[in-house]
C-alpha cells in the first residue's frame, strides 16, 4: 500500500530560507549496509489470503500489532497486495456506506451491530474496489539489496512498508520493512553523527516541515465518522484532535482504527472524544516535538516503536505538522542513487 502525499509546502511559505539540497545524508552510509542486517533474529511474516473475510484480516492486524500484512492470491500463486491500517480506515467507511445503499451517503445513525456485520461481509479482495493510489505491481526488495536501495524505494514510491524477500521476485517473504525500522537503524550509526552533524542539528521547522503536509485537524466534539472520513479522504497517517481553544487534545491514527474496528459496539456516529476514551492512554499514543527541536531529537523519538508519528507544535503550542519517519527519511536521503564513476 502506498501513501501519496500532496506537494510539500515550501520553506519560504513557512518562513524559512530555501533548504540546501546538498545537505542530505551521504548515500554511501546506507550503501555499505545490506537490508539483511535489518531482519530480526527471530520473526515471522503473517500472510493473508486474498479470499480471507475482513473480520479475520482485522483480527490478524490487531493480534499481531501489525500495521501492514501481505496478501497472497492462491489462484495466481503470488503476492498481490499489502493490507494496512490505512486500508482499514477505508474498509470501515466502505462497510458503513454499504448500509445506506450503493452510492448513498453514510447513514450517521446506523447501528453499530449492523456496521460490524457489513464489515465482516467484506473480503480482502474488496481492497481492489477502493481505488487506492498505489504503484503498479507488487513492489519488493531483496535481502541482498543495499539499505540505500530499500530506503529510496520507500521514499520514491511513498510506501508504508517494503516487502523483503530472498530475491526481488520471490514468492517467499522474509520481512516487511517499515520506515521507522530503517530510521531506528540510522540512529545507531556513529558515522551519521560524526559526518552529518550540521544536518542533524537543524531545527525540525527548517529541515522537516517543508516535507510535511499542511496539518489537517479535527475538533474533539466531531463524530468518529467525520474523523475517519478525513483520514481517508486526505490519506493521513494521523489526525490531531483539538479542544475548544484549539490546543492539542489527542491524536487519532490509522493504527487506532484496529482497536475501534474490532469492537462490535463501536458506532461511527459517536463523538470522537468518546471513541478516544476506548483507546490506550493518550500519554502512550500522543508524541510531540517543537519546531525548535533538532532533527536528531526527532530521529530519536521516532526510532521508538511506540511513536508512530510526532505532532509538531509551534512556539505558541499550535499544531503545525505531523512528522513521520517517512518525512525524516525524505529529509536525509538523496533524491536518486549515487553515481559511480
Amino acid at each position: 500500500e502506498c501513501l501519496h502525499l500532496s506537494s510539500p509546502t515550501t520553506n519560504a511559505a513557512r518562513g524559512y530560507p530555501p533548504r540546501d539540497v546538498e545537505n542530505t545524508m551521504d548515500a554511501h552510509i546506507l550503501e555499505q549496509h545490506e537490508i539483511f542486517e535489518l531482519l530480526p533474529t527471530h520473526g515471522k511474516v503473517v500472510t493473508l489470503d486474498a479470499d480471507l473475510p475482513m473480520k479475520h484480516a482485522l483480527a490478524a492486524l490487531a493480534s499481531h500489532g501489525a500495521t501492514c500484512l501481505p496478501v497472497w492470491d492462491s489462484a495466481l500463486q503470488r503476492f498481490v497486495d499489502v493490507f494496512s491500517c490505512t486500508d482499514l480506515v477505508d474498509i470501515v467507511l466502505f462497510a458503513h456506506r454499504a448500509l445506506a445503499g450503493a452510492g448513498a451517503p453514510p447513514a450517521a445513525g446506523a447501528a453499530a451491530g449492523d456496521a460490524q456485520t457489513a464489515l465482516e461481509r467484506c473480503h480482502l479482495r474488496d481492497l481492489h474496489g477502493l481505488k487506492r493510489p498505489r504503484p503498479a505491481g507488487f513492489l519488493m526488495a531483496s535481502v541482498d539489496d543495499s539499505m540505500l536501495h530499500g530506503a529510496l524505494m520507500l521514499k520514491q514510491h511513498a510506501l508504508e512498508c517494503l516487502p523483503i524477500g530472498d530475491s526481488a521476485c520471490s514468492s517467499s517473504l522474509l520481512h516487511l520493512l517499515l520506515p521507522e525500522q530503517l530510521l531506528a537503524f540510522l540512529a545507531t550509526l556513529p558515522e551519521l553523527r560524526t559526518s552529518h552533524g550540521p544536518l542533524l542539528e537543524e531545527p525540525v521547522g527548517k529541515a522537516l516541515l517543508p516535507l510535511c503536509r499542511q496539518p489537517q485537524t479535527v475538533r474533539r466534539d466531531a463524530s468518529l465518522l467525520e474523523a475517519l472520513g478525513l483520514l481517508s479522504a486526505e490519506r493521513l497517517h494521523a489526525l490531531p484532535v483539538l479542544d475548544a481553544s484549539g490546543a492539542l487534545f489527542d491524536v487519532l491514527s490509522s493504527r487506532d482504527v484496529r482497536q475501534l474496528a474490532s469492537n462490535p459496539a463501536t458506532d461511527l456516529a459517536i463523538p470522537l472524544e468518546e471513541a478516544l476514551r476506548s483507546l490506550p492512554p493518550k500519554d502512550s499514543r500522543v508524541q510531540t516535538c517543537a519546531i525548535s527541536d533538532t532533527v536528531a531529537t526527532a530521529i530519536t523519538r521516532l526510532a521508538d516503536p511506540e511513536a508512530a508519528q510526532l505532532v509538531c507544535l509551534n512556539d505558541a503550542g499550535a499544531v503545525c505538522a505531523v512528522v513521520t519517519a517517512s518525512a525524516v527519511l525524505a529529509a536525509l536521503l538523496p533524491s536518486s542513487p549515487p553515481h559511480h564513476g
